[in-house]
């Protein structure tokens, strides 16, 4: 048995109890504070109970007075004769990137435009891959953090109850590699190109767009926007001749799966000002949940429609930063805008470029430019097995494309 010290404990309740019996008899002492400041800076004094009394006590009937009830008909502030469409980040279109293609005028160039990007790939010294691992470890396993996840279901035994578990979400990993990922490109890129970069999370984006005759409101989340001071380069010249058509989705309407509402507000919401020197989009990060992107029904959500949600946040924030730069009517744009884009699920990586040309979605003669690298992912498994903590399938080549977008236009 170990000998250690003994610690010996006094509750000092009765000691405080005792202290203010003796002191609540003694006088407060005058300071002359009162007289100091009246005749060397003329402040005047008044007791505190003389301003409290003086404003009028408000009953206890007019406090506990309900506010009356917004009902929501043709008498609510926001409403309007017109429905219009929305489309939100917990949804995905039903006919997925095609869909995604008409409602944005765009066109997904051919493979050979991917140059635009591996043209740059780097060499990193091998310690790097090392960092980036133990980014993974801290994201997905050392994280100490601790939510109730979702409910476990298993489709062979519907009626069966899981008992809940506890550990990091899906929306957490994704922030946190995120997040560490890009620390790890400013470190590696320099001050000289890190100046030159703000990285803002959560911001939100709303943008009202005129299809035919429909209003259709974008409100998305960007949870990573790169923002730059120069813009990049473009994919291709906007005046170039490509014959490619957009996909044709008949007898769907290109509105299919959008919720309709009468209640809503027209002014566009964008995170940045136009006085900050980082106002051009650079790259944006698309996280895709499955807890809160769902189909409409209970189908799974097919990966037609998650890159088709992708596309349709990367025209939202482009077409905004044209509003800004080149005013609310223009259509056709003097030049483009283009953005890099980078869908995960925390595990698996898409890489697009997204070229704006043109802010008239009823413009068949101009259409916008789309570019997809192909999908890498970065591990095949991070998480504990028999009470070790293991990360196996690491590709290293995730990292070099991530820094190569983020240098990418300097």
């Amino acid at each position: 048995m170990k000998i250690t010290q003994i610690l010996y404990k006094q509750h000092i309740g009765r000691q405080i109890t005792k202290l203010w019996h003796i002191k609540r008899e003694r006088k407060i002492s005058n300071d002359k504070i009162d007289d100091y400041l009246s005749n060397q800076y003329g402040i005047q004094v008044k007791n505190a109970l003389d301003l409290t009394t003086s404003k009028p006590i408000r009953s206890r009937l007019e406090i506990e007075t309900l506010k009356p009830k917004i009902s929501f008909d043709e008498t609510h502030p926001d409403w309007k004769a017109q429905a219009c469409l929305i489309f939100k980040d917990h949804n995905v279109l039903q006919e997925g990137f095609r869909q995604a293609q008409i409602l944005t005028n765009t066109i997904c160039l051919p493979d050979s435009s991917s140059n635009y990007i591996q043209d740059s790939f780097l060499d990193l010294p091998e310690y790097v891959d090392d960092i980036v691992k133990r980014i993974i470890y801290t994201s997905n396993i050392f994280d100490a953090h601790q939510e109730k996840l979702p409910k476990r279901k298993d489709p062979t035994r519907p009626a069966w109850i899981f008992p809940r578990d506890y550990g990091l979400t899906n929306c957490r990993k994704m922030r946190n590699l995120s997040r560490k990922i890009l620390q790890l490109c400013e470190s590696l890129s320099g001050p000289d190109i890190a100046r030159k970069r703000c990285i803002l999370y959560d911001g939100i984006t709303k943008l009202n767009l005129e299809k035919e005759s429909d209003l259709i409101q974008f409100t998305l989340r960007s949870d990573v926007m790169i923002m730059s001071v120069s813009p990049l380069k473009p994919l291709e010249s906007s005046n170039c001749s490509i014959e490619i058509d957009l996909p044709n989705i008949h007898p769907m309407h290109h509105t299919i799966s959008l919720d309709q509402t009468n209640f809503y507000k027209t002014e566009d919401v964008y995170p940045v000002s136009a006085t900050t020197p980082w106002k051009n989009v650079h790259t944006i990060f698309v996280h895709y949940d499955p807890e809160e992107v769902k189909n409409l029904t209970e189908l799974a959500v097919t990966e037609s429609q998650i890159v088709g949600r992708t596309l349709i946040k990367s025209y939202t924030m482009a077409a905004f930063r044209a509003r800004q730069k080149f005013g609310s009517s223009v259509k056709k744009l003097p030049e483009p805008v283009t953005l890099q884009c980078i869908q995960s699920d925390g595990k698996n990586y898409h890489f697009f470029i997204f070229q704006l040309n043109s802010l008239d979605a009823n413009d068949a003669n101009v259409k916008n430019f789309w570019c997809a690298l192909p999908p890498l992912t970065l591990y095949e498994k991070a998480e504990y097995d028999s009470a070790r903590p293991v990360v196996t399938g690491y590709n290293p080549e995730v990292f070099k494309r991530i820094l190569t977008f983020y240098r990418n236009g300097n």
